[in-house]
């Protein structure tokens, strides 16, 4: 008993010395905030939260009390915190226009806003947030005020995006997104700057045609491994939804987009992974209603699945039997019968499950 006494008063003490250590919030008002960072010359930091907020919460808890925090936070700010819904918390939402939670605010001793975040994030994100807000070039202030200036360049564009967005500004941060892409140049989009603009784009987008027609740039500016992982991605979704599930496949349809995606792999010398080239052999043999060659690609590709659950390999695979054809006599019912059972050992504690694979496996019986 006297232990565990003894363990909770070591863990307390853990507890508030780390909270010590941490970001320092001071029971001022607002405009004692902003006197004292004038006499002390400092930044009032912000810390706009609600009761409510879970983001709020993990960020006054698990964040604000690092040390590393309170070594960054106290020598240049006097920091506060109010409840956006109580007190002075109420007149101070309307007047910065507070609409989501948290947001956090970098102040000048004049009480204008230097600069704004919104939203939760670990302290080093938090950190990196913050770290923009202390440099004049890339704080929000500035690079509104330039904006409105005109004639921002293409890397302040880029960064006031950027800005705009860790401010919570989504709708503005759009509106200079579009600006920016309208002002890009062949050469600049396959700059890793700005490869965030392409590595959404889904298989035959304009995007997507560009980065296989610039593969060897892209692949030189941002890295072999993050552009194999865009064209896998893109792939395997490709290949994943060939199959209709209500049947009726468009065979001549389906050959033409397996030639074009053997055509652009060949174009490129991009070589996919065991998994990817699988599946498209698979596809092809089920094209050319190859039954030995579709019986041999379900068989690697059981091996090959990262998870044995129902999932987009599973179903092409089970999918690709459809195309097995009975009646030349030369099919090896017993191989598909196996593969069956090994499915079926999945889901063994699921009759639903069972009652679905069965249809796929009905005519070899």
């Amino acid at each position: 008993m006297k232990f565990m006494v003894l363990l909770f008063v070591i863990m307390s003490l853990g507890i508030i010395t780390n909270a010590q250590d941490g970001v320092k919030f001071e029971d001022l008002t607002f405009e004692q905030a902003l006197a004292k960072a004038k006499v002390e010359n400092k930044l009032v930091f912000m810390d706009c939260y609600t009761s409510w907020c879970g983001p709020c919460k993990r960020m006054l808890n698990t964040v604000f009390v690092q040390k590393e925090a309170g070594d960054f936070f106290n020598p240049r700010f006097v920091n506060v915190k109010y409840d956006m819904e109580k007190g002075e918390g109420i007149e101070l939402a309307k007047r910065f226009n507070v609409k989501s939670f948290p947001t956090f605010f970098i102040i000048r001793p004049d009480g204008s806003i230097q600069h704004k975040i919104g939203g939760a994030g670990s302290l080093k994100a938090f950190l990196g947030w913050v770290e923009k807000g202390l440099h004049e070039e890339t704080s929000l202030d500035f690079l509104n005020k330039q904006y409105e200036k005109g004639g921002m360049n293409k890397k302040q564009m880029l960064e006031y995006h950027r800005v705009l967005l860790c401010a919570g500004e989504r709708e503005n941060a759009k509106v200079i997104l579009d600006k920016l892409r309208s002002q890009l140049n062949d050469d600049d989009r396959v700059k890793a700057d700005y490869w965030f603009l392409l590595e959404g784009q889904p298989h035959g987008s304009e995007g997507f045609n560009f980065v296989i027609t610039n593969y060897a740039k892209l692949k030189k500016n941002i890295g072999e491994e993050k552009l194999s992982d865009y064209l896998s991605e893109n792939y395997n979704k490709v290949l994943n939804n060939v199959f209709k599930e209500e049947g009726n496949n468009d065979v001549k349809a389906i050959k033409n987009l397996l030639d074009q995606v053997s055509k652009e792999w060949s174009l490129i010398g991009w070589k996919p992974d065991t998994r990817l080239q699988n599946k498209l052999n698979l596809l092809k043999a089920c094209v050319s209603r190859n039954a030995e060659q579709i019986i041999s690609c379900i068989e690697f590709g059981l091996d090959k699945q990262k998870v044995s659950k129902w999932n987009f390999d599973l179903w092409m695979m089970l999918s690709a039997l459809e195309f097995v054809d009975l009646e030349g006599g030369k099919v090896d019912k017993a191989r598909i019968l196996a593969i069956e059972t090994r499915i079926q050992g999945y889901f063994a504690n699921s009759a639903s499950m069972q009652n679905r694979l069965a249809p796929y496996f009905k005519r070899f019986k």
